[in-house]
């Protein structure tokens, strides 16, 4: 069989999509960008993939599944003509397309593809330009031009919002025959984006079984460059949509990475502004939901895009998605990021059931506070009763015709003035004690320095205090000369 799609004698063709036949090298380059949609509000934005590109017999799986995969939102035609580049010197690419994607979680992925002549060593220069979005068109740049398609707004300082640091390359090639397809050096090469030589050794290139089952098949990977030669057009275009849905999968996890790290810094500086568990409560709780919704976010944005064959049962598109996700480490990253928002939600929960307890005795304070004041309500209220019931009595200790203030009654006076000091003693004495605990309990440490000082208690560690610590300087240094001495070099 050759690479046209028919057998060796050509006596019968083969019920399946033509292999695709080219004259230049298409190079496509997918960007991350910080823009995005209200995930509300992608339903109706974009339409579905197969209505652009050319999924063959896959295109009712991506239709199917639309809410789950990615979505185009823009394409545009750009004329080759007036596109600049820094480091590449060859002739203007032959066309030129730009592309807005939108994926399910709302992100916006841009995708630039140029047809260009020459081989691939030679593209190796624009394949550099395209990385680095060294590309300038009408005299604007690259960046400007996603962003105006878009209706992206500039920042307050005029500048527009640029692409981020995520962004994979694909260069597709025509193989017609064993003796086209490139040797491992050209791949590394292209891969690598540099005209050197390697040790085959120490390499992270990845090649799918699925995509080199043929001998005019050729799949070859990299976290950041991948090679794709004599497959199908649709073939291509699939691989094109898992590149989108990869970079959109690592840019949202840095960005979930990048908050975890924000609420970790807000976890440990915790009690700097907050002296009462209420306002420690309440930043935990905001803590707690923002972890639920980046976990949620790790789950469908990242982690369930790694799963591309449950969605579309194609081999060569599933083994290229799988080896992707790999070969850019989102997998092992998405265990670790998951791993580090699990660890700070159960810190939060360890630091709200403390507060719960802070509560709890601040509660039971309150209660007792209750009781003691009832119970000296009580004590008063009952040591009048008792006044006025000695004066009430019939007896002869009780003489009508003294006044109630006169000296002979400083005995009972006395005796209900020592009940009265007595409760107001006790409750004062409760009082200051609960003050105590509270203050006690606002003052403890809860900032990053309690771990070092638990260090220093249980395992030895040394705190230095760099107040404290005299400068030191390196001796015979020009910093420790005096003014008036000069260094002159010694002859050896």
């Amino acid at each position: 069989m050759n690479a046209a799609g028919t057998r060796s004698n050509g006596s019968a063709s083969l019920p399946f999509d033509p292999y695709v036949s080219r004259e230049h090298t298409r190079l496509t380059t997918v960007y991350s960008t910080p823009w995005t949609y209200d995930p509300d509000q992608v339903d109706g934005a974009a339409g579905q993939p197969g209505e652009f590109l050319n999924l063959g017999r896959l295109a009712g799986y991506y239709s199917k599944s639309d809410q789950q995969l990615p979505q185009v939102l823009k394409r545009e035609a750009l004329d080759s003509s007036e596109m600049a580049f820094q480091r590449w010197t060859g002739e203007a690419p032959s066309s030129a397309q730009l592309w807005h994607f939108l994926l399910p979680s709302g992100q916006v992925v841009v995708g630039l593809t140029l047809d260009v002549s020459g081989g691939l060593i030679e593209v190796i220069p624009l394949l550099e330009d395209l990385y680095y979005a060294s590309v300038e068109y009408t005299g604007a740049t690259l960046e400007e031009i996603a962003a105006g398609r878009i209706g992206c707004t500039t920042n307050g300082d005029g500048s527009t919002p640029g692409f981020l640091p995520e962004r994979h390359q694909l260069v597709f090639i025509q193989v017609e025959t064993q003796e086209q397809a490139p040797d491992e050096d050209t791949i590394q090469r292209v891969i690598y984006r540099t005209d050197l030589p390697y040790r085959s050794q120490h390499s992270a290139i990845c090649y799918p079984a699925e995509l080199n089952r043929r001998p005019t098949t050729i799949g070859a990977l990299g976290p950041y460059v991948s090679l794709i030669g004599g497959h199908q057009d649709y073939i291509e275009n699939c691989v094109l949509l898992s590149a989108v849905q990869g970079v959109g999968s690592a840019a949202r996890l840095r960005e979930i990475r990048e908050v975890a790290y924000s609420y970790v810094r807000r976890f440990r500086h915790r009690s700097a502004d907050q002296r009462d568990a209420h306002d420690r409560r309440a930043a935990l709780e905001r803590i707690s939901d923002g972890l639920s919704q980046l976990e949620l976010e790790l789950s469908y944005s990242v982690e369930v895009g790694s799963d591309i064959g449950t969605l579309v049962p194609a081999l060569r598109v599933e083994s290229f998605h799988r080896e992707l996700f790999g070969a850019m480490g989102l997998t092992e990253r998405a265990i670790t990021i998951g791993q580090m928002l699990q660890r700070l939600r159960n810190a939060a929960a360890a630091e709200l059931t403390s507060v719960e307890s802070m509560e709890q005795r601040a509660a039971d304070r309150r209660r007792v506070r209750t009781v003691v004041a009832v119970t000296f309500v009580t004590t008063i209220t009952g040591t009048l009763s008792l006044l006025f019931g000695f004066f009430g009595i019939n007896a002869r200790q009780v003489d009508q015709q003294r006044s109630m203030f006169d000296d002979h009654y400083t005995p009972i006076y006395a005796l209900i003035t020592a009940i009265l000091l007595c409760a107001v003693a006790i409750f004062g004495a409760m009082r200051l004690q609960e003050w105590w605990e509270e203050r006690r309990d606002r003052g403890r440490t809860r900032l990053w320095e309690g771990t070092h000082r638990l260090l220093a208690r249980e395992a030895g560690a040394v705190i230095l205090d760099p107040d404290a610590a005299p400068s030191r300087r390196i001796p015979g240094s020009r910093s420790a000369s005096r003014p008036d001495q000069r260094a002159h070099p010694t002859s050896r």
